[in-house]
This record gives C-alpha cells, sequence and structure tokens, in this order.
C-alpha cells in the first residue's frame, strides 16, 4: 500500500540501494557476478529495492517525472520477486551496468530539485494518496469474500500485483 507523502524516503532509498550496487560491482566484470553468489544475491536484493521503492512512489510523483521508467523499474523488481527462475543474470548485469547509473542521477536530482515543503502539501498528492488506500481496503474486503482477482481488478482499477499482494 502506499504510504502518504513519503515520497522523498523512497527516493532516498533508491539512490542509496544504487550506490551499494556501483560499490558492489566497482571493477567487476559479468563473469565476477557469475562466480560470486553474494554479490550477485547482494546486487539482486538491491534492485529489488530500488523497485519497491518506485512502486511506493504516489502516482503524482510518478506522473510528475514520466522521463524515469517508473514501471519497467517496478516489473523488473516482480520478475525478480515471483518469475526469478526465468532470469537471466545477464539482463541484471545489463541493468547493473546501462540502466542504474542514469537513474541514480535522475532520482538525485529530483531529491534536490525538488521543493518537497510544497510537494507535501500537493492537494493531488494528498487526496490519490487517501483514494487509494481506501481502494487497497475495499479490495482486501472484496478478497477476503471470495471475490475473483479479475473482478477486484475491473472494480477497484488497482492493477492485478497489488491484489495479489494483500
Amino acid at each position: 500500500m502506499r504510504e502518504p507523502l513519503k515520497d522523498r524516503i523512497r527516493l532516498e532509498h533508491i539512490v542509496a540501494s544504487a550506490a551499494n550496487i556501483a560499490r558492489y560491482t566497482e571493477g567487476k566484470t559479468y563473469d565476477d557476478l557469475m562466480a560470486d553468489d553474494m554479490m550477485c544475491y547482494a546486487v539482486v536484493y538491491n534492485i529489488l529495492a530500488i523497485g519497491e521503492a518506485a512502486y511506493h512512489l504516489t502516482k503524482a510523483f510518478q506522473r510528475e517525472h514520466p522521463d524515469t521508467p517508473w514501471e519497467d523499474i517496478m516489473k523488473m523488481r516482480n520478475i525478480l520477486a515471483h518469475d526469478y527462475y526465468k532470469l537471466k543474470l545477464q539482463t541484471v548485469w545489463e541493468v547493473v551496468q546501462h540502466d542504474l547509473p542514469p537513474l541514480r542521477e535522475q532520482v538525485a536530482r529530483y531529491l534536490a530539485e525538488t521543493d518537497w515543503d510544497e510537494w507535501e502539501k500537493n492537494v493531488v498528492v494528498v487526496n490519490e494518496t487517501a483514494a487509494h488506500k481506501s481502494l487497497v481496503q475495499t479490495a482486501g474486503r472484496m478478497k477476503l469474500r471470495g471475490y475473483d482477482t479479475d473482478e477486484i481488478c475491473k472494480i477497484t482499477g488497482l492493477p492485478r500485483e497489488e491484489i495479489e499482494a494483500l
């Protein structure tokens, strides 16, 4: 569930996780990643953390920053968490080498450029978060009553993954 007015903290988590990955992989190669289970798991965990933090950003923040591929970031998290057996480490390595450096730079810029006092007063953010919380609560009650996930999606407009996570 998205928490109200926590965008700044989630962005800080993204930057910290990207920095961890950069530190773990500095001077390393794909072969090093393949050979070192601990490094591999540390990298995957931090990519998961980035995806989870992105998921918890408000939709308003995501819309304000469309240059960042939020959906792709969240999909990567879902693949690592749920379809891990299909993942190729080459894909993880490509994300580390090509996608994380610009993401870290973008998010650091968002942190520096956003007027957080104003953002946290943003009526759209506050209302959207409250409405989302209400929809999640409704979906949870529907799930307990035995409604089908597809039916809950149609009624609430929430994504399937979010309903399945309840």
